[in-house]
């Protein structure tokens, strides 16, 4: 997570407990360099960056043999594939269909596996961010989303897209949980047997090798 230095994760720990003290509820903060390993957008660069290269090559005023040709499409490509999964202009082969299908598969998957639908409330919230897509995704569960709606969720995103823009990440991130927290508080007070059911730390999503 290149992107978020350790200051910034302080700073959102201290952001996710301050807005889960006043609630019952809980938020997860997920951040994932990507959500697909977008294989074929890697050969689909590679084989592009093959053609360029190949062809001022051939431009070059020297004497050409197949040998040393067919030597520069290897290595062009060879270098290209090995680069291109990680370099962010690799999105601009990729399609905007594509990315937000990965990025809400992606962000239910971890949904699901940080344990948020097991709240005793049905009132976790989940913000995933991935950054090479550029997308953010907000799930909340049945109980919490039912107060709430669509519209608020979007809302939330929006904070975070605005941090983005204007540079300021941490406190885009900052202002969202702030966001959840208040709408988990108005309608999920604190109980007074409740337990802190999740880590308030930031999780960062590692990129399955079986990843498409």
């Amino acid at each position: 997570m290149k992107f978020l230095t350790d200051e910034d994760k302080d700073a959102i720990k201290a952001a996710i407990e301050k807005a889960e003290s006043g609630t019952s509820g809980e938020i997860v903060f997920t951040a994932a360099n990507a959500s697909a390993n977008y294989r074929h957008a890697t050969l689909q660069g590679a084989v592009i960056g093959m053609a360029v290269v190949t062809a001022v090559f051939l431009m070059l005023p020297f004497s050409h043999t197949p040998t040393t040709l067919l030597w520069t499409e290897f290595i062009s490509f060879a270098v290209f594939y090995s680069l291109l999964p990680y370099v962010p202009w690799r999105r601009w082969i990729i399609s905007e269909k594509e990315m937000d299908a990965r990025v809400k598969e992606a962000a239910f998957m971890q949904f699901y596996a940080s344990g948020l639908y097991r709240t005793r409330e049905a009132n976790g919230i989940e913000i995933y961010l991935s950054m090479l897509e550029r997308e953010v995704v907000v799930i909340a569960d049945r109980g919490i989303h039912a107060k709430m709606g669509d519209q608020h969720w979007q809302h939330v995103r929006d904070q975070i897209i605005s941090g983005i823009k204007a540079g300021n990440v941490r406190g885009g991130i900052c202002a969202a949980i702030e966001s959840c927290g208040k709408a988990l508080a108005q309608h999920f007070p604190p109980r007074p047997d409740d337990v802190n059911e999740l880590p308030d730390q930031i999780i960062h999503r590692p990129l399955r090798p079986e990843a498409p």
